[in-house]
């Protein structure tokens, strides 16, 4: 498989929609913790929240955190 160098740009790019991903799922995951009702209707949908949006949440951040440090090794590399 060819593999195609990646720029600064589309690191930015993913660092930033990313991120904009995890911020999001996080808020949405303290939404449903906050409204979703006290009962065993409520506690069925915080726990299917929590499985759906918890693990995506890790891994846009993890993807958001793997730019992050794409972006810090380049700037190190370009800088010498």
């Amino acid at each position: 498989m060819k593999s195609f160098p990646i720029s600064r740009k589309q690191y930015w790019v993913f660092l930033v929609v990313f991120s904009l991903c995890a911020l999001l799922g996080v808020v949405s995951l303290v939404i449903a913790e906050l409204y979703l009702p006290r009962n065993p209707g409520g506690m069925a949908g915080r726990a299917a929240m929590f499985r759906s949006m918890g693990l995506g949440t890790l891994a846009w951040l993890g993807i958001a955190l793997w730019s992050g440090a794409m972006l810090w090794i380049t700037r190190q590399t370009h800088s010498e």
